[in-house]
């Protein structure tokens, strides 16, 4: 793999850096294979699915009913299987702001069920869907740069893909997920650690990419890697000004730690898809979008 240039270190945003000329290849790593392989029991799952219909489908680890959540008491934090995967999420309950949040950004374990490359590779020429993510063109930076999936966070997708994984995994589901707003990510955020470090993936400790979550200490509520390791998109626009430009929070790998607090904010920037060969840029993917991604919310149904 071709080194990738170091990073600017961010401390409002960043020039993006740039690995292209990397070819995927489905071999080339035992954990890619084992993403295929869970795409594609999902493909077959998701067929029988819906031949039966979805209501009451929905596998769940440990999720409470709608029925076990009396106004008396907090409803419970909970694991939920993805429905045709053996791939689970954690959801943890932010009493102080009434719903639930995941304990960890999206994994590509979690994300990529949800673009089903092979069912892509089926479709008539031409017919690119419009609800799951194309696969990235071969001469853009890979979508995992080459990092690992797993349990690595997604990286690199539009706020639009982040929004449409939310519907998908609600049909998955049964349960309402979306992103959550600014005011929401700053209540589950809470105030600063006390060592950084201790808490947050930067450009000073991360090796310059992302790394698996859930390896620094939660904060208050429970939750890993609010700060750093990505920029996590929000429902709000950065400003007033541009009501479609996306707003991310909390600093990223990319960050350099005086920047990694829980008031860092973010805009999305356009150059981050200049390198897409599409006309204008694809909806999915950011190709300088290494340092963007997300985690879910959930409010009680």
């Amino acid at each position: 793999m071709t080194p990738l240039t170091p990073p600017r270190q961010e401390l409002g945003f960043p020039l993006a850096s740039r690995s292209l000329g990397h070819q995927w290849t489905r071999s080339s790593r035992p954990d890619r294979v084992r993403a295929m392989s869970q795409r594609a029991c999902f493909l077959s799952c998701a067929v029988l699915g819906l031949a039966t219909g979805l209501a009451g489908c929905g596998e769940h680890d440990g999720s409470p009913s709608d029925a076990a959540f009396p106004g008396s008491g907090d409803p419970a934090s909970y694991a939920e299987k993805i429905r045709g995967t053996e791939v689970s999420f954690e959801m943890v309950w932010v009493a102080d702001g009434g719903f639930w949040i995941g304990r960890t950004e999206v994994t590509w374990d979690a994300y990529l069920p949800y673009c089903d490359f092979e069912e892509e590779e089926k479709a008539p020429p031409g017919a690119d869907a419009v609800t799951k993510p194309s696969k990235p063109q071969d001469d853009v930076t890979p979508y995992d740069r080459d990092w690992g999936v797993g349990l690595r966070p997604a990286v690199g997708m539009s706020r639009n893909a982040a929004k449409k994984y939310c519907e998908w995994l609600s049909l998955n589901t049964g349960h309402t997920y979306r992103l959550p707003t600014e005011e929401e990510w700053t209540l589950a955020c809470g105030a600063a650690p006390d060592d950084l470090d201790d808490h947050a993936w930067h450009y000073e400790n991360a090796s310059q990419m992302t790394q698996e979550v859930g390896q620094k200490k939660p904060n208050a509520h429970g939750l890993h890697d609010m700060l750093g390791n990505l920029w996590e998109y929000c429902l709000d626009p950065f400003d007033a000004k541009d009501p479609k430009r996306a707003v991310m929070r909390g600093g990223s790998w990319r960050t350099k730690a005086e920047g990694v607090t829980p008031q860092a904010r973010l805009g999305f920037e356009e150059a981050w898809t200049m390198a897409d060969p599409n006309v204008p840029p694809g909806v999915w993917w950011v190709p300088d979008g290494n340092h963007l991604g997300f985690r879910i919310l959930r409010v009680p149904d």
